[in-house]
């Protein structure tokens, strides 16, 4: 079976890869070992913090420590929206074409700060974890027990394109926009579970760049053979 690291940006990210991303990848031959929370912060009398991202050397130096073993694929699993301005090739990846465009470029020069390290997948969701819970309004709303709340997530779709192309906005970006329509929203707890939820093959089928990033991470298991 191929080992497979994720670095993740917080809990939200923890969980669904635990509850909902590992079971589906073990029927692909892909063990998905325990997602590793990105470092943020080492404090003097010991210990520190996991969770967000605020500059660019924490990235590489928890990728760096996973790069140790020689054995294991990795993958990242952070947020487009609101990454550090110091990323690498960030200024110059924003103004490449459209929002799938961008991502993309973005991946690519990730990959080149490692020398396309030849087991490194690198993923950014776009433009954030929570667009993909915009993937089935009807079990959003039935999952928050929020009569309306179906037309708002399939008017915010619609306004957008898809679910991934909900933007880099201040005030729209997805998380946002939840907040806005559902009053005491909790990501840590009601992302990841909304998403199980949803099941993997509606989010994969309304969001490309997530379909795209599964399938490779599939394939994994079958390199192994």
């Amino acid at each position: 079976m191929t080992r497979l690291f994720m670095l993740v940006e917080g809990s939200s990210e923890k969980t669904f890869v635990e509850h909902t991303l590992t079971p589906h990848l073990a029927q692909h031959g892909v063990y998905a070992e325990r997602p590793i929370v990105l470092w943020t912060k080492r404090l003097p009398e010991g210990g520190g913090s996991r969770g967000g991202v605020s500059n660019w050397s924490q990235i590489k130096r928890n990728l760096h420590n996973l790069m140790r073993d020689s054995d294991a694929w990795i993958s990242t699993m952070l947020d487009f929206y609101g990454l550090p301005e110091d990323f690498p090739g960030r200024e110059g990846a924003l103004k490449t074409g459209n929002p799938h465009e961008k991502v993309e470029e973005l991946e690519k020069r990730f990959a080149a700060e490692f020398n396309n390290h030849r087991r490194f997948i690198p993923f950014f969701a776009l433009h954030e974890f929570e667009a993909w819970l915009f993937s089935a309004p009807d079990i959003a709303e039935a999952h928050f027990d929020s009569p309306g709340l179906a037309n708002k997530l399939r008017n915010a779709v619609k306004k957008a394109g898809e679910p991934e192309l909900i933007n880099h906005g201040i005030a729209t970006h997805p998380k946002a926009l939840l907040k806005k329509m559902v009053e005491g929203y909790v990501e840590s707890s009601d992302g990841p579970t909304l998403l199980e939820n949803i099941g993997l093959q509606k989010v994969r089928a309304e969001c490309p760049h997530f379909n795209n990033w599964l399938k490779r991470l599939e394939t994994l298991g079958e390199k192994s053979h």
